[in-house]
């Protein structure tokens, strides 16, 4: 990394267009009045502002020492949980037991991700 040069970098150019998206989206709707459809728009809307917050997140965490292998993977998985756990708040069926079986699923699911493809690239090699 050179200096401030972050205009570079690809996640940068993709977070700055999802918040202008996110911006002209948002400002405009109400959610009581807008159809289904633009609902869904809505919350893949919201994925892909999770993606791009905790990717940049995870991209910071190294110059604090913590360097992350596969960034791409757990930013999806911890932004379909938290994209989860905004859909079913508002739509008033969010429980404390629906976390609690939410949480060991996708890390199962995660850790199963990276097992696999750490012994597809065993097998190919």
């Amino acid at each position: 990394m050179n200096g401030l040069k972050v205009t570079h970098y690809r996640h940068f150019w993709q977070a700055l267009v999802v918040l202008i998206v996110d911006i002209a989206f948002f400002t405009r709707t109400d959610a009581s009045k807008i159809a289904p459809f633009l609902l869904i728009v809505g919350i893949l809307l919201l994925a892909a502002t999770f993606y791009e917050l905790i990717y940049g997140l995870l991209s910071f965490a190294r110059l604090y020492g913590l360097p992350i292998r596969h960034k791409n993977r757990l930013a999806i998985y911890l932004s379909g949980i938290l994209v989860l756990i905004v859909a079913l708040q508002s739509i008033g069926g969010l429980t404390p037991r629906d976390i609690l079986v939410l949480l060991p699923l996708t890390t199962i699911g995660y850790i199963y991700g990276l097992y696999t493809s750490t012994r597809r690239r065993n097998l190919d090699g």
